[in-house]
């Protein structure tokens, strides 16, 4: 990123920054940008996407005894990136705030999924990394909470009882010992 070298910073300081926006609970690329005055934003990378390597098998499992859907904040087209992975199979329900029109934490967007699925609140679980956009808008809601402690949002910590999440794993294969 030019500006970025322009400013002496490398891609390690703003790495730094991205995980300090996350703490902070803060939008971590935009944060990054609006601090520095960068003007450009880096293209983003799709072909960078990978599965972690268990999301598999996890899938498939939790598939057989439960109704999967996706609440994302993500951009056009995440039904066929699930589907180019293989696993798009395992859901039922697709809420990206690209098709929606709103992200997460909007309660709108759990609405929409909730209504898709045909599901009360009450009788889903959420699972997701970060507090603010996962955690705390779905217990707003009713439902219950699964926080997996991986990537940036696990450095978030909760700032109220209304942060905590009812269960916590390390990872997606852990799912298999608490559900």
């Amino acid at each position: 990123m030019p500006e970025a070298k322009a400013l002496g910073l490398t891609p390690m300081d703003i790495f730094h920054e991205i995980e300090e926006a996350s703490r902070q609970y803060k939008p971590q690329f935009r944060t990054v940008m609006e601090k520095y005055g960068f003007t450009l934003s880096v293209p983003y990378r799709g072909e960078l996407e990978t599965l972690y390597p268990d999301a598999n098998p996890v899938l498939n499992a939790l598939s057989q005894k439960y109704s999967l859907g996706v609440i994302a904040n993500q951009a056009q087209g995440l039904q066929k990136r699930l589907e180019e992975w293989h696993i798009a199979r395992y859901f039922s329900a697709f809420a990206s705030s690209w098709d929606v029109g709103v992200s997460k934490p909007d309660p709108a967007i759990f609405r929409y999924a909730l209504s898709l699925a045909g599901c009360a609140p009450e009788r889903a679980l959420m699972i997701g990394d970060r507090l603010d956009n996962d955690i705390f808008p779905a217990k707003a809601l009713g439902m219950k909470t699964l926080r997996i402690m991986q990537g940036f949002g696990a450095l978030q910590i909760p700032k109220s009882p209304d942060y905590i999440p009812d269960l916590t794993v390390c990872s997606l294969k852990e799912l298999l010992t608490v559900l």
